[in-house]
């Protein structure tokens, strides 16, 4: 059986000027490493998720050189 609990914050005015605060600043820091990404992202025109396979492509026998060859 699986519970759920909900929590209600009520804060202090002082401690509502501070959660948002910390709020703000996330949201900043969050923009800020979006544009970062897509700035990248225009400059080279590559998927993120992605690599040339020339690139990536590393020759089997240095990954398994300590295994025999069958």
């Amino acid at each position: 059986m699986l519970l759920k609990y909900k929590y209600k914050l009520k804060p202090h005015k002082s401690q509502g000027v501070i959660i948002a605060n910390w709020l703000e600043l996330a949201r900043k820091q969050y923009n800020y490493r979006l544009t970062q990404r897509l700035n990248w992202f225009e400059s080279t025109r590559t998927p993120v998720n992605a690599c040339p396979l020339n690139v990536s492509v590393v020759p089997v026998d240095r990954i398994y050189h300590a295994y025999p060859r069958i």
